[in-house]
């Protein structure tokens, strides 16, 4: 569980800057109702082929415009090590780049590489994406969630999306908002500071990272 969140943090935080393609296909209209769960689970499937294929680039094409807006900090934090004012999400995503990799390493790398990168770590765990599934997608108006299941069981990683130009695309807002509240939630029940619980999980994320090599 912890990892996934992990995964959720970092590799979002690696789509900052990479923007958008220009417009979208003139066939990317709003979809009338009763198409929206299959058009959802047509952008969960492109996600997760995307990870599979560890393809940076295709991964943060489906992020939405909230999400890249909310972890805009991340990567920057991350290059320059100003972590002040960051919530424990876009903290956790900041410092676990810096884990792995320098700052130099950061600025020469596009973001689609980063991602890679992070897949190549196994920072979503080794079964999370070959596993991953979605069932009872919902829709309302623009937003859609599904339940995520690994395994065939549910996992409490949320699984958003919202219509954007007439496009899906995946929101990663409610992760992060997990993700601070596992940080919080913890700190407070083991009486530690969010630093050290952030520490602590990455320290465990580098004790069990398969080999890469």
């Amino acid at each position: 569980m912890r990892n996934a969140l992990l995964g959720v943090a970092i590799l979002a935080g690696a789509g900052i800057s990479a923007g958008y393609p220009q417009g979208s296909p003139a066939s990317a209209q709003a979809a009338p109702a009763h198409q929206d769960v299959t058009a959802v689970g047509e952008t969960f499937v492109a996600a997760r082929q995307a990870l599979l294929a560890k393809d940076g680039g295709g991964v943060i094409e489906l992020l939405s415009r909230d999400s890249l807006d909310r972890v805009e900090r991340t990567r920057k934090a991350a290059l320059d090590g100003e972590m002040t004012g960051l919530g424990p999400s876009e903290k956790f995503g900041a410092l676990g780049l810096r884990q792995y990799l320098k700052p130099a390493e950061l600025r020469r790398m596009t973001p689609a590489q980063i991602v890679e990168f992070g897949l190549q770590k196994n920072w979503l765990g080794p079964n999370v994406i070959t596993q991953a599934g979605m069932e009872r997608i919902s829709v309302r108006g623009d937003r859609a969630s599904g339940t995520l299941v690994v395994n065939q069981r549910p996992v409490m990683v949320p699984a958003d999306f919202v219509r954007e130009d007439g496009v899906w695309r995946v929101d990663l807002t409610r992760a992060m908002d997990l993700t601070d509240a596992l940080v919080r939630g913890t700190a407070m029940a083991t009486k530690r500071s969010e630093d050290a619980v952030i520490k602590d999980i990455l320290d465990r994320a580098i004790r069990n990272q398969a080999p890469t090599r």
